[in-house]
């Protein structure tokens, strides 16, 4: 079941913003809703939750935890979307 055309997925990832983020306090990206990082747009949240689209790669992660831990020490949606890519790499080896 497709939820955007293609041409909505392209508007959300077009740029809507680029320069520098004063509340995070860094460069920064972004689309309609989404963080755009080189090709992929994704978001994650103060939990470890985070979502990852990749176009190139047809695919898109997305993780939501109910147990809260500290930022610096949640690496649990990120070990996922890591995971996703070897899974894909092993499929078209």
């Amino acid at each position: 079941m497709r939820l955007l055309s293609p041409e909505g997925c392209d508007g959300a990832r077009e740029e809507q913003f680029s320069g520098d983020d004063l509340r995070m306090g860094m460069p920064a990206r972004y689309g309609l809703g989404y963080g755009l990082f080189g090709t992929m747009a994704g978001w994650g949240g103060w939990g470890g939750s985070l979502v990852m689209i990749d176009p190139e790669g047809r695919m898109a992660v997305a993780y939501v935890t109910n147990q809260m831990r500290e930022p610096a020490d949640d690496t649990r949606g990120l070990e996922l979307v890591m995971a996703a890519y070897d899974g894909l790499t092993g499929l078209r080896a």
